[in-house]
């Protein structure tokens, strides 16, 4: 068997009795074969009717009453219009006639109010001319005293001058001694200078004979220092600008042969007839070219036959010749297999070996990456119905990855096919054979389960779905080689995926599965099978000799409350393990692009970078000389100008010390001088006279202080004076006119009291109206919720089945979970079931976890075959699938594969009760929802009438339908 989604061989009666079982059973969803995945088919209830007319009546009485209060408001508002205007009109009235009462008042008083302001006017004025009175005496007695002292002044001075008369001839005596004593200090001096003056000429004439000699050495010096290093950089320069070899290597592109799938594949008639009946919903045989909306995809089915052997226009471009030329990015289209020129590693008759296998993971993985990354970019429609209701339209998917993580995975799924001769046709599930602990679905559970755990804790409050869905093909090689098998897989891949895309509308389960952009890895498991299982009738093996493999991808990951950005954070993060596939994968890219270098030589001409770069140790060299030449002359010319410094620092001296000589004979001619008048008696008429000047100006200046004082204090005592007599003048005027302004500012208060009362009421309305309202809308709420939730129950007993409705027996309680109500079914059968490979029986789907305010939904047993056992069906808001499928594996799937939310309790219940429109459990999808692991066997039984009505309907169907079978391989 090929890949299980495409059960194509099964007789007629297995496709009547799979049909009217799940019509039984199920009102929304039929599946897609051995696609792990599942999506609900939302139904409307005939009772809605009901409902609609209770919505209406509300609505109306509703908008009646919100109509009704808006009126009242309006009149209330226009209510306060009117009575803020007619106070108003009031108030402004009053305030005039305050007014005119007043003008009246002050027009009748205008002779007192006139007579007072006069007898103001001359009260200020008589006082104002007594403090200026006042004042003028003040000054007039300092003016007086200025003078008298100024006559006292002039008649001391005279006497000075008379007495300093009768002494003249002995002053003159001492003036001419002080005199000659000043000329003989003088020419002290001047000697003494110009001797000062010689010996510093002399001095500084020597210093600059001693400085012009050693700057001659100097110079001399740094002009033989330069000339080396110039010399030394010319040199070294020269050898720089010359060219030389140097060995270097060439990049060499080497682009290896990669084979190119083709899409034109032609195929014999009796093929062409025979035909491939994929897993798409809605085709019960093979589906017309014409329906595909990309018709490259239509013949990629084909690589459902062996080896491809059916393809006759084999193009040497879409033959690999080694596994180092299989494509890497799975555009659609066939390769061709050429056993002559295969140049792979041989596969023993034993299997394949572990290394073998790990490159067969790595193409597989690169083929998924390539579905999907291609898909997306190119076929965006068929990417986003899938993803529609997951956060992901329009949103690139996370590659998947192959890491140790899955490889453990893939390989106890492996495992425990084995042990439990699980074959190509049936999934890794209960209804295979093996217990529930060995399913795919609990391997990964348990490999998950801590993270599962940790992400619920951190995303407190968002659901997490998880993604787990199982894909199933069949490999095997006419030619025991790697490639042939490699080329087997890429085929059988083509079908299971490009194939399955017919349009937006018909979409195989394999492809939805893949398309799940909440999924982060794959474990790929290879199973060989045996013997017996290869010589089943409708095994899909065509040749024997060599080792033949079921080829399993569980797929696994998590969607974090339908939000993009938090799941791609979540699938970037690094706790899916290690890749195991690098190295294969890195292989495979080098031997179809690698770079080679080849080593050369070539001449190099030295650019002006190179010559400065290999110059520039002389240049600084160079560099260096000529500033310690600068240096050697600046340090000369520091010493000369220091050494003139010192000289001129010691004339200084010597200049200040023939002053201060100077200056001690002019202070000793002076005292002497000083000291002989005194002995006279005789006074210094001049400094006398300045003595009494001084005395005489600081009278003035203290009268002229005290004549401000003066002025301020008549200014102040006026000042106060004009203030006392208006403040009678104004006291007497309010006497005989007084103010209307505090009853006109009594009156506006009132007006805005007046409006403030109007606002009250008008908002107090508003608050009962929208009471009133809010209480009918809670009435009517309360009432659509009863006849929801009376609808809903009515509806989960209801399906539909082409025009009819089927109402289900009553739920069986489930004695180990009182929360859980559950469905049972009897097996369905058929008198023609001995023409297929295995019998009917059931299977069962895991649990679905819904949020708080809801009890879990036990899933209704679904009619499927061991040997092509399929696990997911797919919701129909997440893909827009029509509900019927052309094989009769239409019925034989579970929902194993849906996303599931993750509970944030131990105990994997769902804490989020306020997200029902995410919630996974929904009352129109009862039938699909599985029962629990554990059940009593009284659960497993149904009324014998159930049996009859389904073998009667069988009967019926069988008559009517002209369905031929064939065997062909197929995906599941």
């Amino acid at each position: 068997m090929r890949n299980s989604n495409t059960n194509n061989w099964r007789s007629t009666a297995l496709i009547a009795g799979a049909i009217l079982t799940a019509g039984v059973v199920t009102t929304t969803s039929t599946t897609d074969v051995h696609a792990d995945n599942s999506q609900n088919n939302a139904q409307v209830s005939n009772g809605q009717v009901t409902y609609d007319q209770v919505r209406a009546t509300a609505d109306q009485q509703l908008a009646q009453l919100q109509s009704a209060n808006d009126s009242k408001e309006a009149q209330q508002a226009t209510a306060n219009e009117q009575s803020n205007a007619a106070d108003l009109a009031q108030t402004n009235a009053q305030i005039d006639q305050l007014k005119a009462s007043h003008a009246a008042l002050e027009q009748e008083q205008a002779g007192a109010i006139a007579q007072a302001q006069a007898s103001t006017t001359a009260s200020i004025e008589a006082q104002t001319s007594a403090a200026n009175a006042e004042y003028q005496q003040q000054i007039n007695a300092q003016q007086q005293n200025e003078a008298t002292q100024r006559a006292a002044n002039d008649q001391q001075y005279a006497q000075a001058v008379s007495q300093a008369a009768e002494n003249q001839q002995a002053v003159a005596d001492i003036n001419a001694q002080y005199q000659q004593a000043l000329s003989d200090a003088a020419n002290t001096q001047t000697s003494q200078a110009q001797a000062a003056a010689n010996n510093y000429n002399s001095a500084v004439a020597k210093e600059n004979d001693t400085y012009q000699g050693k700057l001659s050495a100097q110079k001399a010096t740094n002009a033989e220092n330069i000339k080396n290093a110039e010399a030394s950089l010319a040199s070294v320069t020269a050898n720089a600008n010359k060219p030389y070899e140097v060995a270097t290597t060439n990049d060499v592109a080497v682009t290896g042969r990669v084979a190119k799938p083709q899409t034109d594949v032609k195929v014999p008639a009796y093929v062409t007839k025979y035909g491939i009946h994929l897993e798409v919903r809605g085709y019960n045989g093979a589906i017309p070219v014409s329906d595909y909306t990309y018709p490259e995809f239509a013949n990629t089915y084909y690589g459902e036959y062996p080896d491809s052997a059916v393809i006759t226009n084999k193009a040497a471009e879409s033959t690999p010749h080694d596994i180092s030329e299989m494509p890497l990015d799975f555009q659609p289209g066939l390769l061709s297999y050429d056993a002559k020129n295969d140049h792979s590693e041989k596969v023993s008759a034993d299997g394949l070996t572990a290394d073998q296998v790990q490159v067969l993971r790595a193409l597989a993985l690169s083929w998924e990456n390539g579905f999907r990354n291609n898909v997306f970019k190119n076929y965006r429609e068929f990417y986003n119905v899938v993803n529609k209701n997951d956060g992901f339209v329009n949103v690139a998917p996370v590659d998947l990855v192959s890491t140790d993580f899955t490889d453990n995975i893939a390989n106890q799924v492996v495992a425990n096919r084995t042990k439990y001769n699980v074959d190509n046709n049936s999934h890794t599930v209960k209804d295979s054979g093996m217990p529930t602990e060995a399913t795919y679905s609990s391997i990964i559970n348990n490999a998950t389960q801590n993270l599962k755990k940790n992400l619920t804790s951190e995303f407190n409050g968002k659901t997490v779905y998880t993604d787990v869905n199982e894909n199933l093909t069949t490999m095997q090689a006419g030619t025991p080689t790697l490639l042939n098998y490699a080329i087997n897989l890429y085929n059988s891949m083509q079908g299971m995926y490009y194939g399955e895309l017919v349009n937006p509308t018909h979409i195989g389960g394999h492809a939805v599965n893949l398309l799940r952009a909440g999924i982060r890895t794959v474990g790929i498991g290879f199973q060989k099978l045996t013997d017996e299982m290869t010589a089943k009738n409708g095994s899909g093996v065509s040749d024997r000799k060599n080792p033949s493999y079921a080829v399993t991808f569980d797929h696994v990951g998590f969607n974090i409350d339908h939000d993009a950005n938090l799941t791609k954070e979540v699938q970037n993060r690094n706790v899916w393990g290690t890749s195991t596939v690098d190295a294969q994968l890195n292989t495979i890219k080098t031997a179809q692009y690698h770079v080679n270098k080849v080593p050369d030589t070539k001449t190099v001409t030295p650019t002006a970078t190179d010559v400065q770069k290999a110059t520039a140790s002389e240049q600084q060299k160079l560099a260096d000389v000529k500033a310690q030449a600068q240096q050697s002359l600046d340090a000369l010319a520091s010493a000369h100008q220091a050494s003139l410094n010192k000289l001129e620092q010691q004339y200084n001296d010597a200049k200040a010390q023939v002053k201060a000589n100077y200056d001690v004979a002019v202070t000793k001619a002076a005292s002497v001088r000083d000291a002989a008048l005194k002995a006279t008696g005789v006074v210094d008429l001049q400094a006398y006279k300045a003595q009494l000047d001084s005395a005489y100006q600081n009278l003035v200046k203290a009268d002229q202080v005290a004549a401000q004082k003066l002025a301020a204090d008549r200014d102040a005592k006026i000042t106060n004076i004009k203030k006392a007599e208006n403040a009678k003048l104004d006291a007497k005027i309010n006497e005989l006119v007084p103010s209307v302004d505090p009853q006109i500012k009594q009156l506006q208060d009132q007006h805005q009291a007046v409006i403030a009362h109007g606002d009250d009421v008008l908002a107090e309305l508003k608050a009962e109206n929208k009471a009133a309202y809010n209480k009918l809308a809670e009435q009517f709420n309360v009432q659509l919720a009863a006849i929801q939730r009376r609808e809903d129950a009515k509806r989960a007993n209801e399906v539909r089945l082409a025009n009819n409705t089927v109402v289900l027996p009553s739920a069986v309680k489930v004695a180990n979970d009182g929360n859980v109500d559950t469905v049972a079914f009897p097996t369905a059968s058929n008198p023609l079931q001995a023409e297929t490979t295995g019998r009917v029986q059931t299977v069962s789907a895991p649990s679905i976890v819904k949020t708080a305010t809801q009890t879990p939904i036990a899933v209704a047993p679904v009619v499927t075959t061991v040997n092509h056992a399929a696990e997911n069906t797919v919701k129909s808001n997440e893909s827009s699938a029509p509900v019927v499928t052309q094989t009769a594996a239409v019925a034989a799937t579970t929902n194993n594969g849906t996303q599931t939310s993750v509970a944030s309790t131990a105990d994997n219940k769902a804490t989020k009760a306020d997200n029902s429109e995410k919630s996974v459990v929904k009352a129109d999808t009862v039938a699909k929802k599985q029962t629990p692991a554990k059940k009593s066997e009284s659960s497993q039984k149904v009324d014998q009438s159930s049996m009859s009505i389904v073998a009667l309907a069988a009967t019926a169907l069988l008559g009517t339908l002209g369905i031929t079978y064939s065997s062909k391989k197929r995906h599941n």
